[in-house]
């Protein structure tokens, strides 16, 4: 998966009309709350083969940090 890829797919996961970028803070996206972030770790572990523990997730702060985790 390419990072253009990955970008494209958080925006469904996110449900978002609009893009998802590299630079976006997390909290500052009117999607983001427990429910995606529990939809993160299902797409990372479904499309990456990538296990997130909860933790992690709640430490993460830009999409560029999810972006590392994905090795992308």
């Amino acid at each position: 998966m390419t990072k253009t890829e990955f970008l494209e797919q958080l925006q469904d996961v996110f449900e978002r009309d609009e893009a998802v970028t590299e630079d976006m803070v997390l909290e500052d996206m009117e999607e983001w709350d427990s429910l995606a972030a529990m939809a993160v770790m299902a797409f990372f572990n479904k499309k990456l083969s990538i296990t997130l523990l909860p933790a992690e997730v709640r430490e993460m702060k830009t999409v560029a940090e999810l972006i590392a985790k994905a090795n992308l």
